[in-house]
């Protein structure tokens, strides 16, 4: 078991690339966990809640496929041996999307009666599943921080990361803003749009911050987010 200490949680100093996906992803694992406890997974509530969790899932299983496409290519460029714990952590995890997927199926087939255990089967799976990923998020963000800190610049990182956004299609990039904008603090959001105006065609961004951030964020949050950006809250739809 991990044992948490203030050397293992230290991510400060230099640019940290994981930061905000990660913040994302364990907030809205911490919401599908809550919401899969409490679930009866009966009717069209039922059904929508396991299409979230596939799409989370998949936003996961993409999450690592752009970790090894590119940071951890460019460090095993540097350093062969560089990523192979991760890289067996990454394993792990799709396996862990089969076997969710698998449970997934169980829970849309069971019949009434069965719905209640296969849900929780599929609970229990689940929040093994977050304990890991947690882990491994942290790992990332301590350990592999430091090897990205030693062999490239923040400039070199910088570019990584916009290798990684531009290489997502229009709807996945949507999926993953949904889950970030929420997780972030007011100064942690305005710097993440701000990356994303200058990224985004200018329909794209308006459309977010009139129609998509308002659906996700409190009143003063948007009101926030929106003067930290220099946008007058009237021109908002």
């Amino acid at each position: 078991m991990t044992i948490v200490t203030p050397a293992s949680a230290d991510t400060y100093g230099r640019y940290n690339t994981y930061r905000f996906i990660h913040k994302g992803l364990r907030l809205a694992q911490c919401q599908m966990l809550s919401r899969l406890g409490q679930a009866d997974f009966e009717g069209e509530a039922g059904a929508g809640l396991l299409a979230e969790l596939r799409t989370l899932l998949m936003l996961g299983a993409s999450h690592i496929g752009h970790e090894e496409a590119h940071l951890h290519a460019p460090l095993n460029a540097v350093d062969p041996s560089a990523t192979e714990v991760l890289d067996a952590q990454h394993a792990a995890h799709r396996e862990s999307f089969v076997r969710l997927e698998a449970l997934i199926r169980q829970v849309e087939i069971a019949t009434s009666e069965q719905k209640a255990e296969a849900g929780y089967r599929l609970y229990m799976t689940y929040a093994l599943f977050v304990a890991h990923d947690f882990e491994h998020m942290n790992e990332e963000e301590t350990t592999n921080n430091e090897r990205l800190w030693r062999f490239f610049t923040d400039e070199q990182i910088h570019a990584m990361e916009r290798a990684i956004v531009g290489s997502m299609p229009p709807e996945k990039a949507m999926a993953t803003m949904r889950i970030m904008l929420p997780a972030l603090t007011r100064e942690e959001r305005a710097r993440f749009m701000g990356g994303a105006r200058q990224g985004m065609p200018a329909e794209a961004f308006a459309a977010v911050m009139d129609h998509v951030a308002p659906a996700l964020l409190a009143a003063d949050d948007y009101a926030d987010l929106r003067a930290r950006l220099g946008i007058a809250l009237s021109a908002a739809a």
